[in-house]
């Protein structure tokens, strides 16, 4: 049976952008809202933006990595 779940998630939460970022979750979350505020600037529809989670592309590509 095909499960989804166990694809790799296209997504970071705040636990592992603190990880990546050597930071506190509280940080993490800081930079997610932040991120998810320039995808709605760039014209992301809010309601596609996850609260608490960034794509995985868009966060490396707005750091840099």
């Amino acid at each position: 049976i095909y499960n989804k779940w166990k694809e790799e998630s296209k997504v970071y939460n705040a636990k592992e952008i603190a990880e990546l970022c050597n930071c506190s979750i509280s940080k993490a979350y800081n930079i997610i809202r932040a991120l998810n505020k320039k995808l709605i600037r760039e014209g992301i529809p809010k309601e596609v933006v996850i609260a608490g989670k960034i794509s995985k592309k868009f966060f490396h590509d707005s750091m840099k990595i």
